[in-house]
């Protein structure tokens, strides 16, 4: 029985000592908290958004420039389209943050600018030149320029009337140019960066009728110079609207963190760390998958050895981002502040 009237110190001897086991279990929780940190509901949230934000940009960023080359790009349309994205960011995060502080409006804009990340990024992936002809090896050494045998689905492709003519065209002329094939028939071997190349090598080719006729490094596909300057226009296009509206997400969720943190923000980097270890492991399975991803459905001639279908980058990033979009309704904005009130009485003489 406990005396509540007793007085004096408290005796240890009366008290057992902890077991080792204890001090075991106990230093295996040190180590874990010290890693993940206390197990808490509302940073559990933010640690998985975290993982798949930036598990959904490791799944198709990473190899943007490799794709827009595929479709027969040149460095420069290349580096613009991945290049401006930090540019528009720079000048529309600050806005849409400002709005948000002054409107308390931060998880529906948060909400919306990952909405926008699908939006604007999926249809990238459907938007491509279309075939205006292929590179078909007739034997070891020698090439020739054939119209497309299936069009592509979704995808503008040239119409019957052209194709007829295309193909007159190709066929007059390798009889009465037979002749040159031997001289123009190998490939030419590609420097480094040189992307796409001229059909010049091609037995059956004319300058005045494919001089602005390209094909990329590893594709048997040929397109018009002036359906690519299309293509990339449009793709511009998207790149500047959607990262308008989708580059606040990542600055909104930061100040979310900081002020859920509180006088704990030195934490922070516990909870953004598992965004690159989404990264890591995004970028790891998928280019694995991508390795192996060679199928074409709509190919118009034939995939080529090195050709890679990104098909699969584009749905993995959607599907990340909508896990981190789901991931992000859990994730609360607290405003410390109140608006000052306008009936507040005048201060007295």
């Amino acid at each position: 029985m406990v005396d509540p009237e007793a007085e004096g110190e408290v005796d240890p001897n009366l008290y057992p000592q902890p077991k080792e086991s204890t001090h075991k279990i106990r230093g295996r929780y040190d180590i874990i908290e010290m890693i993940c940190g206390s197990v808490d509901q509302e940073l559990l949230f933010v640690k998985t958004f975290y993982f798949f934000f930036y598990a959904a940009f490791g799944s198709l960023f990473p190899l943007m420039g490799v794709y827009f080359k595929q479709m027969g790009m040149n460095p420069g349309q290349c580096g613009l389209l991945i290049g401006i994205r930090p540019f528009v960011e720079f000048l529309s995060a600050p806005f849409w943050g400002s709005y948000a502080d002054r409107c308390k409006k931060g998880k529906i804009l948060l909400l919306a600018s990952l909405s926008c990340w699908i939006l604007f990024t999926l249809p990238l992936g459907f938007i491509q030149p279309p075939a205006t002809s292929c590179l078909e090896r007739r034997n070891a050494s020698d090439y020739e320029l054939k119209v497309p045998q299936v069009p592509r689905i979704l995808k503008r492709s040239i119409t019957d009337s052209s194709a007829d003519e295309l193909e007159e065209s190709f066929g007059t002329f390798a009889k009465s140019q037979r002749f040159e094939r031997i001289t123009r028939s190998v490939r030419p071997y590609a420097e480094a960066g040189q992307s796409p190349l001229d059909v010049r090598y091609a037995s059956n080719y004319n300058a005045k009728i494919h001089g602005s006729w390209v094909s990329p490094l590893f594709s048997s596909i040929v397109y018009r110079t002036e359906d690519i300057q299309k293509a990339f226009f449009l793709l511009i296009l998207l790149v500047i609207i959607g990262e308008f509206f989708a580059a606040p997400a990542i600055t909104l969720a930061d100040s979310a963190v900081i002020t859920i943190l509180g006088e704990e923000s030195d934490l922070y980097g516990r909870q953004r760390m598992f965004g690159s270890l989404g990264w890591g492991l995004a970028m790891f399975f998928v280019g694995i998958a991508l390795d192996h991803s060679t199928a074409f459905p709509d190919h118009p001639c034939g995939p080529e050895k090195e050709e890679k279908n990104y098909t699969i980058c584009f749905a993995t990033f959607s599907v990340l981002m909508g896990a981190a979009l789901i991931t992000a309704t859990q994730i609360n904005f607290k405003y410390d502040y109140e608006e000052p009130s306008a009936t507040a009485e005048a201060p007295s003489d």
